[in-house]
Order: C-alpha cells, then structure tokens, then sequence
C-alpha cells in the first residue's frame, strides 16, 4: 500500500517540498501544496530505489489558528 504522501511525491501533487537527509541513509520529506490545509511528512528508507519503504508517516494540519486570524484582522485595521 502506498501512503499518500508518497503518492504525492511520485504524482508531482505538491508546491513545496523539505527534505532532510539523515546518516542512516533515511530521508524525512515534507509536501505542502498552497491552499491546501495539510502537510505530508514520512520518512523513507531507499527513496527511489527497489526496496523503498516508508518507516513512519503523518499528516499535519496546517491551519492559521483563530487567535492568529484575529491578531492578523487587527495588524490590517491599525495598518489603514
């Protein structure tokens, strides 16, 4: 089963990718895609290879929080 992150790695279906690269060769990515509320964050063990595997996933809401839209609302109203 591919997890939907990977699945978007492989689609193209995202805006912005973070990829860091550890010593154990793993590699943890991130995808963002703008408008959407969600970032998909796995990490891989031989990315692209044969025997590619996902060791652990998640999916990360990436919502602006109500008490940082309201401060947001003030900052534009004091700027005008």
């Amino acid at each position: 089963m591919m997890h939907e992150g990977l699945r978007r790695l492989y689609s193209g279906d995202f805006n912005q990718m973070i990829t860091t690269v550890h010593a154990d060769g793993t590699r943890v990515i991130e995808l963002s895609s703008v408008g959407e509320g969600n970032v998909y964050k796995f990490r891989v063990k031989d990315l692209y290879g044969e025997h590619e595997e996902v060791l652990e996933h998640e999916v990360i809401e990436n919502k602006v929080p109500p008490h940082v839209l309201e401060r947001m609302e003030e900052a534009k109203r004091r700027r005008q």
